[in-house]
């Protein structure tokens, strides 16, 4: 992880908030030293059955984020809703959600790409 110019973090929303799996990595990548988050790039999504995909969860996520000097890619906002009416046979069929992560992927990549790019000014 430390070597990666950007992490991806998906979660689906357990009651108003992420995962315990996902909370508890988090928390003890939160001790390394140096920190793997410091300064790069998170792109965030996920999915749930609800109306609000995974809001609550994405925010959680948000304010641990700014502990641990991540930087998230705030656009564009990927939480799909309704879940079970966008997948068959475990595969994504709406292609407005498709579209979301192909954008969510092009914004997180040209984050990277910034990112790198100020370090080697420093």
């Amino acid at each position: 992880m430390l070597e990666a110019d950007g992490i991806v973090l998906v979660s689906p929303e357990y009651n108003y908030g992420i995962s315990g799996v996902l909370k508890n990595a988090i928390d003890w990548l939160s001790r390394m030293t140096p920190q793997p988050f410091a300064a790069k790039p998170v792109a965030l999504f996920g999915a749930s059955m609800g109306v609000l995909g995974t809001a609550r969860a994405q925010y959680q996520l948000r304010q641990t984020l700014v502990f641990l000097d991540g930087r998230p890619v705030n656009k564009p906002e990927v939480m799909i809703a309704q879940a079970q009416n966008k997948f068959a046979d475990g595969k994504l069929t709406d292609e407005a959600t498709g579209k979301l992560l192909a954008d969510l992927g092009a914004a997180l990549a040209l984050a990277c790409r910034q990112a790198r790019a100020a370090a080697a000014v420093k």
